[in-house]
């Protein structure tokens, strides 16, 4: 990943802003923080190649005008020592990846998005940039493969910190995760269906009800046939409201698998009197 450095002028103090402020109005009074009370100072900031239109941009929206800096040759590649202690120690594991999750995450809340563009960004080279032993489970990274990054074989688990009092704390919470987790195995957890559930429960309560009605009227009667009994019972008391002709009637007693009646030779005193 090739960086190109922008910097305003100056000779003591240095304000550095890697990655750019999100919020662009801040750049003038974040480089404020340096030549105060009429001392020289200095704001470097890194910018990628596809970012370079934002010197244009400070320029024009903040009166800003920066100048480049060139990349310095033959510089010393601290990456492989980086690498190490963070293989040594958890605690610069964690900041590496700390740092990466922040580094993306301001760049996707860049209020100038048409030049600081997440899909731009290379994120493999950004990890390597951060000496990361592997790339942090984030979303903005989820369904994304990186071919340009290999790993570490090494499960990230296993380094320790080398502070004492961290680590023994790291492998007391370990310990109790695993104790919960063999706790927990071989169980099976269901999410009930809520539309399921209620049908059940509306067939149990109704079966209840059944069983209730047979008990109390000494019934011996079968479910199939209470069902049966039920049907043309309603059948019945919309004929007499008028809800339903005497075809149509006839026609739901024969659905229900009960003979033909036929409901011309019943009057309506006949009917009232068999409910």
């Amino acid at each position: 990943m090739q960086l190109q450095a922008c910097a305003l002028l100056g000779q003591h103090h240095v304000v550095t802003m890697f990655p750019p402020l999100v919020v662009h109005s801040a750049f003038v009074h974040r480089c404020g923080r340096t030549a105060r009370i009429g001392h020289g100072g200095s704001a470097l900031v890194f910018l990628l190649p596809m970012e370079e239109s934002y010197v244009n941009f400070l320029a024009l929206n903040q009166k800003c005008p920066l100048q480049e800096m060139k990349v310095q040759k033959n510089t010393v590649d601290l990456l492989p020592k980086l690498k190490s202690m963070a293989l040594a120690d958890r605690a610069v594991f964690e900041k590496g990846m700390k740092a990466f999750v922040s580094y993306v995450q301001a760049y996707a809340k860049h209020e100038c998005n048409l030049i600081f563009r997440l899909k731009d960004l290379d994120f493999a080279s950004l990890a390597r940039g951060f000496a990361l032993l592997r790339m942090p489970k984030m979303p903005e990274l989820r369904g994304k493969q990186f071919p340009d990054f290999v790993p570490v074989d090494v499960s990230t688990d296993t380094i320790p910190f080398k502070d004492k009092i961290r680590e023994k704390q790291r492998q007391k919470l370990l310990e109790q995760q695993r104790k919960e987790k063999t706790e927990n195995e071989g169980r099976r957890k269901f999410i009930k269906n809520k539309a399921w559930s209620k049908q059940k429960a509306k067939k149990e309560k109704k079966k209840k009800l059944n069983e209730k009605r047979k008990r109390k009227e000494g019934s011996d009667i079968e479910d199939e046939d209470m069902e049966e009994l039920l049907n043309d019972t309603r059948l019945l008391k919309k004929f007499k409201k008028g809800k339903i002709t005497e075809e149509e009637f006839e026609k739901g007693l024969l659905t229900s698998g009960k003979r033909s009646v036929k409901t011309a030779d019943l009057g309506i005193s006949d009917l009232e009197d068999d409910c």
